[in-house]
């Protein structure tokens, strides 16, 4: 099963500071063991401890502030061991929130990752987005509205003291890290305040890729020399703008443009008429996707919520290839407009229309965009230089 944003983030990091000389044990939870059950692995030299919990998803709400059988087992886990810090990523599920107050109480200092919006929405923020505002700069709605989130989330049970217990943790930590500033600005308009921008990195290519396996995959998925290929990685959702690629798709379809749409996340469109312009290899691993991004002459991230900060980006942007980004969210502080890419409304499909058919359409704005990507990538956004900034925090 391929690896969550924030799950790839984090094993990232682990990584990063085992490499520095660091010595990294990991605690996670295990949906297949017992309930406080732990079973301790080693992998590429880092000690893992999962706990077992497993529970009704209704009671999340509950459960995702304190957990009692993780809690009781990373006690034990704990004891007679000293840590520096502690580095927290997603707890919202199954290690819970009152892990904070417990790595408090024996003197651990601690920084926590927001890799979403789970800390203030039960989901995806999608709430304080008009899609009727067809801007190049429209405006969200921050606040989180208990009635809004009651309608959006119908089959969840509602606790309505979640937010307020999550703040009363999020207070104990030392510092609370978003990975944008779109992500960091919609935590402190709902009262989560203690926080610092650190935008998310991934490694380097160690080399170029093969040639052979370009070829041998274009073949397979009769990609001609003469078509364009659009590459959407991830899963196909709602959220991530499927509407609007599959009537951006249908445009360049009528326009007889030579396209095809490589969905690399084993999705598909239930769209006959889209049937020849669509490729669906299903889930790829690391290094196939390193040769799709190399095969593709546009990444498409119009997410239609503001996604915090998709690595998605920083792929495309390493590979050299153009990104049409949405204005929601952090994807938009990783592409430069018109320099690397293009920033767009998505709900505006116009727009977003003309600058596929802009961009597919000139080699020349390509191939700058292709350098200018690779460049910014360097500069800015290799796991090194993120876990430098994060080190620099603890220090």
């Amino acid at each position: 099963m391929p690896l969550s944003n924030a799950e790839r983030v984090a094993y990232l990091m682990t990584k990063e500071y085992v490499s520095l000389g660091h010595e990294v044990l990991v605690i996670t939870s295990n949906e297949k063991l017992k309930n406080g059950e732990v079973k301790k692995i080693s992998f590429n030299n880092i000690q893992i401890y999962q706990i077992g919990s497993s529970y009704n998803r209704y009671l999340r709400p509950y459960l995702s502030l304190y957990n009692p059988w993780v809690i009781k087992a990373i006690k034990i886990i704990m004891k007679n061991k000293h840590f520096d810090f502690a580095h927290i990523h997603n707890i919202h599920t199954h290690i819970s929130y009152s892990v904070i107050s417990l790595l408090k109480k024996i003197g651990v200092k601690q920084i926590m990752t927001a890799h979403d919006y789970m800390s203030i929405d039960y989901g995806k923020f999608t709430q304080g987005i008009n899609p009727t505002d067809f801007s190049e700069n429209p405006k969200i709605n921050p606040k989180i509205s208990l009635f809004k989130t009651f309608l959006t989330h119908k089959r969840t049970l509602i606790n309505p003291f979640r937010n307020l217990m999550i703040r009363y943790f999020l207070n104990k930590l030392e510092q609370i890290i978003t990975v944008s500033k779109a992500q960091e600005f919609i935590l402190n308009s709902n009262g989560i305040k203690n926080t610092l921008t650190i935008n998310n990195g991934i490694s380097k290519f160690n080399d170029s890729v093969d040639p052979i396996k370009i070829i041998e995959f274009k073949d397979k998925y009769n990609i001609s020399s003469d078509e364009k290929v659009l590459l959407w990685a991830g899963r196909l959702s709602k959220e991530k703008g499927a509407d609007q690629v599959e009537e951006v798709l249908l445009r360049l379809v009528d326009k007889n443009y030579k396209v095809k749409l490589l969905l690399a996340g084993g999705d598909i469109f239930n769209n006959q008429k889209l049937e020849d312009s669509i490729i669906s290899p299903g889930w790829l691993n690391e290094d196939q996707m390193r040769v799709v991004f190399d095969i593709a002459d546009l990444v498409l991230v119009p997410s239609i919520y503001p996604d915090p900060f998709p690595t998605v980006v920083l792929e495309a942007m390493q590979s050299g290839t153009p990104v049409i980004s949405t204005c929601f969210g952090g994807a938009s502080e990783a592409v430069s407009n018109n320099v690397t890419g293009i920033v767009i409304n998505p709900f505006n499909i116009d727009i977003f229309f003309k600058c596929v058919e802009g961009i597919i359409t000139n080699k020349k704005l390509q191939s700058s965009m292709s350098k200018e990507s690779k460049k910014k990538f360097n500069k800015f956004f290799s796991i090194d230089s993120c876990i430098e900034k994060y080190l620099d925090l603890i220090k």
